[in-house]
C-alpha cells in the first residue's frame, strides 16, 4: 500500500465546507467533461487550484466565460467551498469497486463482504469509506489498544514520583500542591487519534447516509476513550509496527491516505476545509495486475518470482538509453520467464502499447502480455521477430460473482491461465 499511496491525490483548499450537501452534485466519469457550469467565485478558484500543476482535473472556459470541468484517469471526490460535491467514477464497468480497491491497496481481511453490507457502492469515496469502516469494525470488536504514557502534572497528592526539580522551580509553591511524574494507561495514542481523525473526515465525505451513520457510530465509540487531536502523516509513518499492534497496520495506512493533507480546521466544532481526494485508476490497475500475476505465477510454478516495476537490461547504450520497467517481471531461478504490462483503457491495442511491450520482450528475449480491463473483443496474438509470443489479454473488472473472495479467485485464476498459456506456447514453438 505504501507504493500505491502515491496514486492518491489530496488537496485542501482555502474555503470551508464539505460533506453531503443539499445542492446538486456534479457527476462525471473518467475522461469526461461537464457541461458549462454556474459556480461561485470560491468554487471556481478552488477547482482551478485543484487543476493546477498536473492535478486530477482540468478547468476550461466557454466563450461566455462559464467553466467546464474535465477529468482524466483519476476517480474521487471534491467538496467545494459552497458545499457542492464533484464525483468522478470509473468509466469502465467495475461491478466490485470496493473489492478492487481492497485488492489494489493490499488490505488484508476476511472478505469485505463478511465485514460490511456496503458491497455495491459505485463512487470512490463510498468504496473507500466502506473499506475503512470494515477495518475499523474489526478493530473495535477486538478492542482498541492502550499504551502507557508519561504524565507530568501538579496535583494535590503525591502520585508516582515527585519531580523535585520542578517542585523547587515553581514560582509560587503551594504546600498542598506537588509536581509529580507518573505513567498512566491511556487510549490517547497517536494510532488511535489518527484513526479517529480519519473517521471524522470520512463521515462527512461519504455519499451514503447509511455509511455515514455507520462511521458516525464508530467515531462515537472511539470518542468514549480517545480525545480528538491533529495527527500528521509523518507521525503515522513514525509508528513502529510490532506483533502487539500489527492489527492496526491496514487501518493506519488508510488513515494516512485520508490525512495526507490537513483536512481539519477545527476538530471540536467539526468543520472541514474544502478538499479533493482522488486516486489514479492507472496505478490502481497496475497494482491489481501485479498482485494477480504474483498469485497466478505461484499457481503455475512455485519457484517463479514476480517483481513489480522490475528493471530490465536496456536495449540501447549511450545517451539515448532509457530505463526499462515493465509493470510485472516473472523470473525463474535463472532468468526472466515473461514480462507483463498493465493498461487501464478500453478500445484494445494501440501502437504505443505494442511497441512498449515489444521493447521489454526483446531486451530479455521472452514472451509478453499486455493486460487490459475486461471489455468486448477477443484476445489478440502476434509473433515478435518470428520467435517471441505477444498476447493482448483481459482481466475481469465486472465479474458476475457472488462475493469479493470469488472475484479475487477468478482474477488470480485468469492471470495464471494467461501466464501458463503464453509460456507454454512459446516453449512449444521453440
Amino acid at each position: 500500500m505504501r507504493d500505491l499511496a502515491q496514486a492518491v491525490t489530496t488537496h485542501t483548499g482555502p474555503g470551508r465546507g464539505g460533506g453531503r450537501a443539499g445542492q446538486s452534485s456534479i457527476d462525471l466519469e473518467e475522461y469526461d467533461q461537464s457541461d458549462p457550469l454556474t459556480l461561485s467565485g470560491q468554487d471556481q478558484a478552488f477547482l482551478e487550484d485543484l487543476a493546477a500543476d498536473g492535478g486530477p482535473l482540468t478547468v476550461t472556459y466557454t466563450r461566455e466565460g462559464n467553466p467546464k470541468v474535465g477529468t482524466s484517469s483519476h476517480i474521487g471526490v471534491a467538496a467545494l467551498p459552497s458545499g457542492r460535491r464533484l464525483n468522478v467514477t470509473p468509466k469502465q464497468t467495475v461491478s466490485r469497486l470496493l473489492t478492487l480497491l481492497q485488492y489494489a491497496l493490499d488490505v488484508s481481511s476476511t472478505t469485505v463482504d463478511e465485514e460490511t453490507s456496503f458491497t455495491d457502492v459505485e463512487t470512490f469515496i463510498d468504496a473507500f469509506g466502506a473499506l475503512f469502516t470494515a477495518k475499523l469494525r474489526q478493530l473495535l470488536t477486538r478492542g482498541i489498544r492502550r499504551s502507557y504514557t508519561r504524565v507530568k502534572e501538579v496535583e494535590t497528592a503525591v502520585r508516582g514520583r515527585l519531580d523535585v526539580q520542578r517542585q523547587l522551580q515553581r514560582p509560587t509553591p503551594v504546600p498542598t500542591d506537588f509536581a509529580v511524574e507518573y505513567d498512566t494507561l491511556t487510549a490517547n495514542t497517536t494510532s488511535n487519534q489518527a484513526i479517529l481523525a480519519a473517521t471524522q473526515v470520512l463521515t462527512r465525505l461519504v455519499d451514503s447516509d447509511e455509511l455515514a451513520a455507520s462511521l458516525s457510530r464508530q467515531s462515537s465509540q472511539l470518542r468514549q476513550t480517545v480525545e480528538p487531536a491533529h495527527v500528521t502523516p509523518i507521525e503515522i509513518e513514525a509508528i513502529e509496527t510490532t506483533r502487539l499492534n500489527a492489527h492496526y497496520q491496514d487501518l493506519l495506512e488508510l488513515s494516512k491516505l485520508v490525512l495526507e493533507r490537513r483536512f481539519f480546521e477545527d476538530l471540536t466544532s467539526g468543520s472541514v476545509a474544502s478538499f479533493g481526494l482522488f486516486i489514479d485508476m492507472n496505478q490502481v490497475y497496475e497494482a491489481v495486475v501485479e498482485r494477480a500475476f504474483r498469485a497466478g505465477a505461484a499457481q503455475v510454478d512455485p519457484t517463479w518470482r514476480v517483481a513489480g516495476q522490475g528493471s530490465l537490461e536496456a536495449l540501447i547504450d549511450g545517451d539515448h538509453a532509457v530505463e526499462m520497467r515493465p509493470d510485472v517481471v516473472v523470473r525463474d531461478e535463472d532468468s526472466v520467464v515473461a514480462v507483463v504490462d498493465a493498461k487501464w483503457k478500453t478500445g484494445g491495442d494501440s501502437s504505443g502499447d505494442v511497441y512498449q511491450l515489444t521493447s521489454y520482450m526483446l531486451a530479455e528475449e521472452v514472451p509478453g502480455l499486455i493486460v487490459y480491463p475486461e471489455q468486448d473483443g477477443g484476445e489478440r496474438e502476434s509473433i515478435v521477430q518470428g520467435e517471441y509470443l505477444l498476447r493482448s489479454v483481459y482481466l475481469p473488472t465486472a465479474a458476475a460473482v457472488s462475493s469479493g473472495e470469488a472475484y479475487i479467485d477468478a482474477l488470480e485464476a485468469e492471470a495464471a491461465d494467461h501466464l501458463r498459456t503464453v509460456v507454454d506456447e512459446e516453449r512449444a514453438g521453440g
